[in-house]
């Protein structure tokens, strides 16, 4: 399983909190033309620096082990079956084997981030939003 995480603005992931399959279709169209001017202005727009230091921080001692590097963002051994595989400012690609480990490794630190992020498997078949549990509750 792929997934591709962005780092949402706040502001956006207010408005569009409840539109998931929107954000679903427009994420989808990125990754379909990443070449496209709108699209990535668009993207550009909604998204922030992805919190990599924050998401570290967050993370269990048992899954530090498996970094490889950590000069100014973490990456993790390629020859792993999971891990982060490619990052981008806005946004990472991240790799498990299934959802309970994509659970695990990446969903609950991320939940501990101050920030909202949406998450699109690379089929579409799963996605939505991750934010802290605070951030839950008001947006309830």
């Amino acid at each position: 399983m792929q997934f591709t995480i962005y780092a949402i603005k706040s502001e956006i992931s207010v408005m569009y909190y409840y539109k998931v399959e929107l954000m679903k279709r427009f994420f989808l169209e990125y990754l379909r033309y990443p070449k496209s001017e709108i699209y990535r202005k668009q993207v550009e727009y909604i998204t922030e620096p992805f919190p990599y230091i924050d998401w570290i921080e967050n993370m269990d001692a048992s899954h530090r082990g498996s970094m490889v590097s950590m000069d100014r963002f973490p990456f993790f051994n390629e020859a792993e079956k999971y891990g982060i595989i490619t990052n981008k400012n806005n946004s990472c690609l991240f790799q498990c084997n299934s959802l309970w480990q994509a659970e695990r490794m990446i969903f609950q630190p991320l939940r501990k981030c101050h920030q909202s992020f949406y998450i699109l498997e690379k089929n579409g078949e799963h996605y939505g939003w991750i934010s802290s549990l605070a951030r839950q509750r008001l947006l309830s």
